[in-house]
């Protein structure tokens, strides 16, 4: 059976994590967006083009919505952490 040190030592690599791929995922996110918005200029008036943008839109939300889970799950992690060592 793990000790209380070792499941708290987890968790906090846990929480790491979860920070380092929430920074990395709003990066990949923000890239997008600056992709997104050269081209829509390069491809306006193009119906396959605009709908190619409109993909690249999708994708920045779901990785924007993936950090915000991931930013959650590390503050869960965090108030495990909290809890547990009172």
């Amino acid at each position: 059976m793990a000790s209380i040190e070792e499941i708290m030592s987890a968790a906090a690599r846990i929480a790491q994590a979860a920070a380092t791929a929430e920074s990395r995922t709003n990066a990949c996110a923000d890239e997008l967006k600056t992709q997104s918005s050269q081209l829509a200029a390069t491809v306006r008036g193009s119906h396959t083009g605009e709908a190619a943008v409109q993909q690249v839109n999708v994708a920045e939300r779901t990785l924007r919505e993936c950090a915000s889970r991931l930013m959650t799950l590390q503050r869960t992690v965090d108030d495990f952490l909290k809890d547990i060592s009172k």
